[in-house]
């Protein structure tokens, strides 16, 4: 029988390790393929910024894949001075690919995670701690601290293990991804990762 794609994410925040699973999870049941998501491993800011530290995460992520489709996806902010091109920093931080034998995919979240939130704020309504008002600004990536104009939008303080995985399971994928580059580019290394025609 074979097995599923599995996909073994690196990333920097708490509240990332249980959204990424969300969210990759999420990206899967859009082509109806069922993605088993590997514990992520956390690596903090500082860490993640080093070469060799990013490598040996890799390494142990690289041991949950090995034999399977899929591979480790490892997800970063944007800094204030490298935000520039999230695509060209994504290739600077990228280990070499002939050093792993599974794939890796580097996605840069421009500015930060929650901007891929904020690109879909409208499908979050529903939650009790979103207003009925939410909307998503035409440009969700333009400003830093996202976390601050996602707050407006709600009744309480955004935090980020309380909220973040539920509204990585709730944002509209498709309006995210029309209004957020970066997050289309995170739609797209998964869907490479497991494999999918054409990605």
């Amino acid at each position: 029988m074979k097995r599923a794609p599995i996909v073994a994410p690196i990333v920097e925040g708490h509240g990332e390790v249980a959204a990424v699973r969300q969210l990759i999870t999420r990206i899967g049941e859009r082509h109806a393929v069922w993605i088993e998501v590997a514990q992520p491993f956390r690596l903090d800011s500082a860490k993640m910024r080093k070469p060799e530290e990013l490598a040996k995460a890799v390494r142990l992520q690289e041991v949950r894949v090995k034999g399977r489709t899929g591979g480790v996806l490892i997800i970063r902010d944007g800094d204030d001075s490298d935000i520039q091109c999230p695509v060209e920093l994504a290739r600077l931080i990228a280990p070499e690919a002939e050093a792993f034998s599974v794939p890796v995919e580097v996605v840069i979240a421009y500015h930060e995670y929650e901007a891929w939130i904020l690109a879909s704020a409208d499908s979050l309504r529903s939650h009790p701690s979103v207003r009925d008002n939410a909307v998503a600004p035409a440009e969700p990536e333009a400003k830093r601290n996202a976390k601050a104009q996602l707050e407006s939008m709600m009744h309480e303080s955004y935090k980020e293990t309380l909220h973040q995985a539920k509204f990585s399971s709730m944002i509209d994928l498709a309006m995210a991804s029309e209004k957020s580059r970066s997050f289309r580019r995170m739609m797209h290394a998964v869907e490479k990762l497991i494999g999918l025609p054409g990605s």
